[in-house]
């Protein structure tokens, strides 16, 4: 199993998070790397989560990141919230083996993890391009 802040496991976080990003209905643009798609999806979230404040200075940005993910944006793909298994998207990223798996009895606790993993790296990428 790898850790959540290991390499690999972010390197497969950006995996993720590039082929789960839909701008279609956004832009027509082309996007080259992950640092362009993070900036990207987090100035979407805070256009869409705060438009109706102007003034996004107060926000608790993990748990509208959550609210904004589970309420299935088209931008980004967040059906673990629906109709896949966040408990499986899981095992795949951090390479859990059954045993390991099965510790996730409660698919919340598992959409919570994800959400904050996918959250922390989009956040560190558009941190990183400044």
């Amino acid at each position: 199993m790898l850790r959540t802040n290991s390499r690999k496991a972010v390197e497969i976080i950006h995996g993720y998070i590039t082929d789960n990003f839909t701008p279609e209905n956004y832009t027509d643009k082309n996007f080259s790397d992950f640092f362009e798609i993070a900036a990207f999806i987090l100035n979407t979230f805070r256009s869409e989560k705060y438009s109706d404040l102007g003034d996004f200075r107060y926000y608790n940005g993990n748990e509208d990141f959550t609210d904004w993910c589970s309420g299935l944006p088209s931008l980004l793909d967040t059906c673990y919230y629906y109709n896949c298994s966040a408990i499986d998207d899981l095992a795949t990223i951090l390479e859990q083996t059954e045993t390991e798996k099965a510790r996730y009895t409660d698919e919340s606790k598992a959409e919570e993890l994800l959400t904050a993993l996918i959250y922390r790296e989009l956040r560190k990428a558009a941190t990183a391009r400044r």
